[in-house]
């Protein structure tokens, strides 16, 4: 790893602290409910359904997640954190380990798979009988220090041409923003980045063994039941060529159907107690129906596409501010240059990235990789138009850039593959130094929105 590389990930893990430890319980959002979700998996409560209203919590989490400070802060921008929170005892009172019954409303929803780093912290906590915020603190660092680690393993696996691009994902203040913060995001990420470092290795193999397509089931699965929505990017198995599986058409068949079976059946196993308790679900919002709204759009298919395309071009500056970062819940950013700077850099290794002739694809694999994107995006939009809003709405909204985070890279790589030639813009020898002194701005803007907004 060069010097470079490691000035980078020396920022990453100095931001990852910041957003760790100065960003206040339960100001990311909705960690309110992932917090719960992650408490619950440390007892055991893998498997939830819509039928559990209420399960037992330790007394002192239920008064950090119904702290009234804490739950005014999101909503009032002039509300501050106290301080004196920390000058309390590191250890848990008397009685905070007793149990007491918290709402459990819509966890079903949240896959335990998502939250096992949260859960080992928490349990590491309750070994130390550390108070309410340590323990909360503890379980952010847990998933922040595996999704680190984590980084690194994926960014000395992938081929050098593809370094610098992942190497730009992983520092995005958004991204660290997210695996500094309980929610079912960061595991999502970090087998996103898995799947598409897996991809680029497969591809650039003659041959594919079974070992290799076990793995790349594997990673498919955990993909898929991190998150829903994005299980249109399976579509990408096919990008790999026929004969690196077999030379055989009927061979290579055989053996991707094969793939494609563990990939669902195991997707089905794990999700059935979600998809069972979807199905008996009744709590939508005034006006939300989505069985309404499926035949909504099948009788009105043209208005349907109408509202997609006018809506997604309304969305764009916001789902692009939001992928670079918008933080807490939606309710500070960055400042402006920032988002110019990721965005020119962005650009700038898109059209630098030098691609051998073995690592160019041909214009179908182009085609699936930005078709699977579109579906992905497209199934993501739907999914919220049927759960959260009106039957017959006009407008489709609700998601937000950080949900793209995953994609960022096989866009990146889709974008690569359609120029002819890179640009030859070799660095100056003071580009180490210059990115020390960007780095350590960047790090204080930051850090400083932090501490104007919370403190």
């Amino acid at each position: 790893m060069g010097l470079l590389e490691k000035i980078i990930f020396f920022y990453i893990f100095i931001l990852g602290l910041a957003f760790t430890f100065l960003v206040p319980p339960l100001q990311k959002p909705d960690e309110h409910g992932h917090f719960i979700r992650s408490i619950l998996l440390s007892h055991g409560k893998v498997f939830l359904t819509n039928k559990d209203e209420s399960l037992p919590i330790e007394k002192q989490y239920y008064d950090l997640i119904h702290d009234p400070l804490l739950n005014k802060i999101p909503y009032h921008p002039k509300v501050k954190f106290d301080m004196r929170w920390y000058l309390r005892s590191p250890f848990a009172d008397k009685g905070a380990y007793k149990f007491v019954n918290e709402s459990t409303w819509g966890q079903f929803m949240l896959p335990a798979s998502s939250y096992i780093p949260y859960a080992f912290g928490i349990g590491i906590a309750r070994l130390f009988n550390l108070n309410a915020y340590l323990t909360f603190f503890t379980g952010r660092f847990s998933m922040f220090l595996l999704a680190f680690v984590w980084m690194i393993f994926l960014y000395k696996k992938i081929p050098q041409t593809f370094k610098p691009l992942l190497l730009f994902v992983f520092s995005i203040p958004m991204l660290i923003h997210q695996i500094t913060g309980y929610n079912y995001d960061a595991m999502q990420y970090m087998m996103g980045f898995s799947l598409f470092v897996l991809m680029i290795n497969l591809l650039k193999k003659r041959k594919i063994s079974l070992f290799d397509l076990s793995a790349l089931a594997g990673t498919f699965l955990l993909f898929l039941i991190m998150k829903l929505s994005f299980e249109p990017m399976l579509f990408l198995i096919f990008i790999i060529p026929y004969r690196k599986i077999n030379n055989r058409l009927s061979g290579y068949i055989k053996k991707i159907l094969l793939v494609l079976t563990v990939i669902l059946t195991g997707y089905f196993l794990v999700k059935s107690s979600f998809f069972i308790s979807a199905s008996r679900y009744t709590h939508h919002p005034k006006g939300v129906n989505p069985t309404q709204q499926v035949q909504y759009i099948l009788n009105h298919p043209f208005n349907y596409v109408q509202n997609f395309i006018q809506s997604s071009i309304h969305l764009a500056k916001f789902h692009l501010q939001g992928l670079i970062g918008i933080f807490g819940w939606l309710d500070y950013s960055m400042d402006w240059w920032v988002y110019v700077l990721f965005i020119g850099a962005g650009i700038y290794l898109i059209f630098t990235t030098k691609l051998e002739m073995k690592d160019r694809m041909k214009p179908w694999q182009i085609l699936l990789i930005f078709g699977g994107i579109f579906l992905t995006y497209s199934f993501m939009m739907t999914i919220f138009y049927l759960n959260w809003k009106t039957v017959g709405s006009s407008v489709i909204d609700g998601t937000q850039g950080r949900y793209f985070i995953s994609l960022l890279p096989f866009v990146m790589l889709g974008l690569a593959q359609l120029k002819r030639s890179a640009s030859e813009w070799v660095l100056p020898k003071w580009m180490n130094t210059l990115l020390i002194f960007v780095l350590f701005l960047l790090i204080v803007s930051i850090i400083n929105s932090i501490q104007t907004r919370y403190y």
